[in-house]
């Protein structure tokens, strides 16, 4: 480890150091393939920059304290038809107005609207800044570290922003919080933030086992959405990246939605520790998943694939919610999307998470979502499970069972499709005929704790009516109902009964469900 007192430099690869000073007059550039780690103090009175492209970003990482302020020539992509970019600053103290004026060759606009916008959860909408935001000192506001935004640049340009301010060299916060609980359902869970540093970070357990960002926020992140969601950029919505992926670094500025568990704001962490000079792209080209068991299913219109579920196998997980691993899809009316196994509580996944043992003897809930007369192709995309386990895709309506090992599940619907209840995955070393008599579970009931009723599902597929008995915890019974089968989906209300743990029974002719039942006031 050394003091470097730089007059003009050019890093293009990996070096440490104790101090760095910057004189006056003098330079100091990191190429995109470079990177600094300091375990010192940071001094700039000169230039000092660094530089990105899609999918490689430089890095600079102090231990000690920072004087002077670095320039971060970030990598964006451009507006295109939905192909903008989701960011937060990497430095502190940088002023929009400033930036604006520094990037105006290559902050794409329109009109009098710059390609800068910021996410509201409350009423789930994006705005974007406009030059009369800059009348005054309003446009002297500096961007928050933590905290993302929309932005993109002109079509055909460099796709380089510059940031200019003091480099984080310390732990960051940022509030976020649940406004579709809080705000009665208009608002969403989803909060846009960013990491703060000119570095990358670690995202997720297989990236570093402690110091990672789902590790670090767990007690923040709603249970069911515990995940980084990474916007595609090309408008097909989000990627889901949590533990069932490969180790996740994401890059310096790099912006992502995660879900709240708090109807009021509670602060997530970016730590110093989570800081690392590895990494690769900015979530706009996608990544490769993590190699292990895993089914992908895919959901196709002609030629087009228009969403997909993951199935995920390993040790030590279980049928229900195992948070890190499991995550709800960011779009809860998906195409395509499946239900937990065990304890399901109406959350749509995009990942579900299970045992090993589950590879060859599971029933998993799929919900497809699609307009009548709208047809559809269902296949395996990546099937990376045992060569022997069989992969059916059930049509309770029809009454088919379609192997998906060897031919794709097609349908033309003639009504609406919605809910759970008619099409469920079947993996097995069971070979089926069409003559077996398929026995699935198509009821369940589950209760959230912002709602102040139970949800019955699975109706409409039993052919009698259902009867519904509830009992507390000292085995009395306190609600009897009998629910129609001309629905799938009934609630009942819990108003006027006491907290505590309930039990729930559901019995339709041959089928039986009982399920523990919490109420909170």
């Amino acid at each position: 480890m050394k003091k470097l007192t730089l007059l003009l430099c050019f890093v293009s690869f990996l070096t440490n150091a104790q101090n760095i000073t910057v004189a006056s007059g003098k330079s100091f550039t990191i190429e995109k393939t470079g990177s600094v780690t300091m375990s010192g103090n940071f001094s700039n009175a000169g230039s000092f920059t660094l530089n990105s492209d899609s999918d490689e970003f430089s890095s600079i990482i102090i231990g000690g304290s920072v004087t002077g302020n670095i320039t971060y020539n970030r990598y964006v992509n451009s507006v295109g038809t939905n192909e903008w970019d989701l960011i937060g600053s990497p430095v502190s103290g940088q002023s929009i107005n400033s930036f604006v004026s520094a990037n105006a060759s290559t902050l794409a606009t329109n009109g009098n609207t710059y390609a800068i916008g910021n996410y509201s959860n409350w009423g789930n909408t994006w705005t974007n800044y406009t030059s009369s935001d800059f009348v005054n000192d309003w446009g002297e506001v500096t961007f928050p570290l933590g905290m993302g935004y929309q932005m993109g640049t002109i079509a055909n340009g460099t796709g380089i922003l510059s940031f200019t301010g003091s480099p984080a060299a310390t732990n960051q916060t940022w509030g976020i919080t649940n406004n579709d609980a809080a705000n009665s359902g208009a608002g969403t869970r989803w909060n846009l933030v960013a990491n703060p540093f000119p570095s990358y970070i670690q995202g997720n357990a297989n990236a570093d086992s402690s110091y990672n960002f789902l590790t670090v926020n767990s007690d923040k992140l709603d249970d069911s959405y515990e995940a980084i969601y990474g916007y595609d950029a090309d408008g097909s919505g989000y990627t889901v990246y949590n533990n069932t992926s490969a180790a996740l670094r994401l890059a310096p500025g790099q912006a992502f939605m995660v879900a709240s568990d708090n109807t009021s704001y509670d602060d997530i962490s970016f730590t110093t520790a989570m800081r690392t000079i590895v990494g690769g792209d900015d979530l706009i080209l996608g990544r490769i998943m993590q190699d292990s068991h895993e089914l992908i299913l895919s959901i196709s219109q002609g030629d087009t694939e228009i969403d997909q579920t993951k199935f995920y196998f390993q040790d030590g997980l279980n049928l229900g919610l195992d948070p890190g691993y499991d995550a709800g899809h960011f779009n809860q009316q998906a195409a395509l999307i499946s239900r937990l196994v065990e304890e399901d509580e109406g959350v749509g996944l995009a990942i579900n998470a299970m045992g090993l043992e589950s590879i060859d003897d599971v029933v998993i809930p799929l919900v497809i979502n699609r307009e009548a007369a709208d047809g559809f192709r269902v296949s395996i995309h990546t099937n990376g499970i045992y060569e022997g386990t069989n992969v059916y895709l059930e049509d309770n309506q029809l009454g088919t069972m379609t192997l998906l090992n060897q031919q794709d599940f097609e349908l033309i619907p003639e009504i609406n499709l919605s809910e759970v209840g008619r099409f469920y995955l079947h993996l097995t070393q069971t070979t089926f005929s069409t003559e077996d008599d398929m026995q699935t579970n198509h009821l369940n009931a589950y209760k959230l704790d912002s709602s102040n009723f139970i949800t019955i599902e699975g109706l409409a597929f039993q052919s009698n009516q259902t009867n519904l008995r509830l009992y507390n915890i000292l085995g009395q019974q306190v609600l009897q109902k009998t629910l129609a089968n001309n629905s799938n989906r009934e609630t009942v209300s819990t108003e006027g009964f006491a907290t505590g743990v309930y039990v729930i029974k559901l019995e339709s002719e041959n089928v039986i469900v009982t399920k523990k039942i919490v109420i909170k006031k």
